[in-house]
């Protein structure tokens, strides 16, 4: 009986914590979008169309928002302390990936200090 119980305990705590896990949650899709007159690739969401601008340090990588186009290894987050409908990063959750890379919304102008030493496109 009591191993019955504890393992009922133990497969119900499994399976609260395995509920609770990132991969549970739908986050929303961002198209890719391959804009071959600038060569380079866009990502796309709700209207808004982002462009690379560089590489950004993992310690401003904010909340996770979104996926790249199903592939929940490649996601998308807010940049610490700023708009995500105007400054997202795209994170490959894979070894040696590189860094996050920053987009920027089409149309936004005024370039932060902070991620302007990160700049590395002008598109």
């Amino acid at each position: 009986m009591r191993k019955a119980l504890a393992y009922l305990l133990i497969t119900s705590i499994l399976c609260f914590t395995a509920c609770g896990s990132d991969a549970q949650i739908k986050y929303p899709e961002y198209s890719v979008v391959d804009n071959t007159a600038l060569g380079c690739v866009e990502l796309s969401y709700g209207g808004i169309i982002y462009r690379p601008f560089g590489v950004l340090p993992t310690k401003l990588r904010g909340t996770q928002i979104g996926i790249r186009e199903g592939n929940p290894s490649t996601k998308i987050h807010e940049i610490k302390g700023y708009n995500s409908t105007e400054w997202i990063v795209e994170y490959l959750d894979v070894p040696m990936s590189g860094g996050d890379m920053i987009f920027k919304a089409v149309g936004v102008n005024e370039i932060p200090a902070e991620l302007e030493t990160h700049k590395e496109y002008d598109y």
